[in-house]
């Protein structure tokens, strides 16, 4: 995983940077820290620039962060409880009930 993250900075540089904490963002089981990391890491051998990587890892979480937010407007409490009623929703030992219960905490909390 690490010749990835370096060869990904290194052939995108700050787009790169990015691309992957996005992804990380949509995908959690890549974890930031390791992607920022190499970032850091990556400043000191290279030509990149600590500030503009910082920036961009900022830019690529907040496109995460907008990826994130679309996805839940589409997916609204029906969709969800149909999703989570088929094999997902075994693979994740979720059920309809605790769809019910995260949109009480929500009605009582405010989203």
């Amino acid at each position: 995983m690490q010749e990835f993250l370096i060869e990904m900075m290194n052939q995108f540089g700050y787009f790169g940077v990015c691309f992957l904490i996005a992804l990380e963002n949509v995908f959690p089981p890549i974890p930031s820290e390791v992607i920022l990391l190499f970032g850091g890491f990556m400043t000191t051998y290279t030509k990149l620039n600590i500030v503009l990587m910082i920036l961009f890892s900022t830019i690529g979480s907040i496109i995460g962060a907008i990826i994130l937010y679309f996805i839940g407007k589409i997916l609204n409490k029906e969709r969800l409880k149909k999703i989570v009623s088929g094999k997902i929703g075994k693979i994740l030992r979720l059920k309809n009930s605790d769809i019910d219960k995260a949109d009480r905490w929500f009605d009582q909390k405010g989203n």
